[in-house]
């Protein structure tokens, strides 16, 4: 085969979509040459990057159709613990008692997340332990959420390690609010995996409790934003526009079961 067959071979096989046979290739252009060549796409026709940026007219009737997250009706802390973990983060009883039934939801769909995560990457050797937790932690929360919950859960076992004795619980001596042994019940009763370790247990209620103190904390600085004031109460509607408007929560938290992510830093679609 001659070497202009195989170069004609190899244009026929560009992906240019304005390229044209018997024109230089773009690659055999010189530097200097102008960015808008022949290479740009022409007037009719549409590049891969407009089919890729384009938005759908109506977000809200595109995101209706897709399938949710179930909802679950028993989760393994109270309303109670929840107060007392946001209470703890933000310094003051600034979180009305909807807005802590509210983030009680919206960490609900964070833990059915996570916990599936976990059961698929227990499945190979029929056990989830703490490995498998933070694991899924990692895959499902974006980077700077991860390492937060990922060193709240490393502190908590590293406690429990420590500390020793039956007249304090495994919650006392891990440091958490939450309760671990009612998160192993929740976790063997709802079968994340054959075999549940104690560590898996700590680590999952580790990260519920510290993502509840980073919601907290974000809901806590957009109503002292809202408001002005350093005691401003935190109400549903400041809590969901935190959400809204953070980017590394906003997918997290939201009831559709395909969506991770879907907001750029400015929290926009």
């Amino acid at each position: 085969m001659s070497n202009s067959a195989v170069v004609k071979t190899l244009e026929n096989l560009s992906l240019d979509s304005g390229y044209v046979a018997g024109e230089a290739s773009p690659s055999s252009r010189s530097v200097s040459a102008p960015l808008r060549g022949s290479w740009w796409p022409r007037s009719g026709s549409t590049s891969s990057w407009d089919t890729v940026s384009a938005l759908p007219e109506d977000a809200a009737d595109t995101l209706a159709r897709c399938a949710c997250l179930p909802e679950l009706e028993d989760y393994p802390w109270t309303e109670s613990e929840l107060q007392d973990v946001v209470h703890r983060a933000s310094g003051c009883e600034c979180f009305s008692p909807e807005a802590v039934s509210r983030l009680s939801l919206l960490l609900r769909r964070a833990l059915l997340r996570v916990s599936r995560e976990a059961q698929r990457l227990s499945e190979l050797h029929r056990r989830c332990t703490r490995l498998e937790v933070q694991s899924a932690v990692r895959l499902v929360l974006s980077w700077a959420l991860a390492d937060r919950c990922g060193s709240s859960a490393v502190r908590a076992v590293s406690l429990l390690c420590m500390t020793s004795g039956d007249t304090v619980g495994k919650s006392a001596r891990c440091g958490l609010v939450l309760s671990v042994g009612r998160f192993f019940r929740w976790m063997v009763e709802t079968r994340v995996s054959v075999r549940v370790h104690e560590y898996a247990a700590v680590c999952l209620a580790a990260f519920v409790e510290s993502l509840a103190e980073e919601v907290a904390r974000r809901a806590q600085r957009v109503a002292r934003l809202a408001e002005s004031s350093t005691r401003s109460a935190v109400t549903v509607e400041l809590l969901d526009g935190a959400v809204n408007s953070d980017s590394e929560l906003w997918g997290l938290l939201q009831p559709y079961e395909h969506l991770i992510c879907g907001k750029n830093a400015y929290g926009e679609f």
